[in-house]
């Protein structure tokens, strides 16, 4: 009689592997999502700003005329503070997004059979830490 023989999945802890190079680059893509959230916040301040002094200036540079240009001032100074409320807005969107792309990440490289603790370690930057499996067990308990 024969018998059968295991050859064990043996992964290198180290190494780097697809499952590994996917999780990290959506890792990254978080990261970017949530700078791009403050791109947009900067500019859209930056673009009120702008338009908050072109009022000024609108209102100023015409005294004889002052009939129609306080219409046209508050009006651009209104835009400036729907300006920053959009963009705080849009902001506030792509932060919120990129964080629910790292929650998820976080899900799947937690769940993945294919890494071993260190590559998950790894890839979630935490520091590399032996588990104590007894003890994990006890508190998910």
């Amino acid at each position: 009689m024969s018998t059968a023989r295991v050859i064990p999945f043996a992964t290198d802890p180290s190494g780097s592997s697809p499952a590994m190079e996917r999780y990290e680059n959506a890792y990254h893509i978080s990261k970017t999502a949530a700078n791009f959230a403050d791109t947009v916040s900067n500019v859209g301040t930056f673009l009120a700003g702008v338009i908050f002094v072109v009022a000024l200036v609108v209102f100023q540079s015409f005294p004889d005329e002052r009939s129609g240009f306080p219409v046209i001032s508050v009006s651009l100074m209104a835009g400036a503070v729907l300006v920053v409320l959009a963009s705080r807005l849009w902001a506030t969107i792509f932060r919120v997004q990129g964080r629910m792309l790292q929650i998820a990440t976080d899900s799947a490289v937690h769940s993945s059979p294919w890494l071993s603790h260190t590559q998950r370690a790894r890839i979630m930057a935490l520091p590399n830490e032996p588990v104590n499996e007894g003890k994990a067990q006890k508190t998910a308990a």
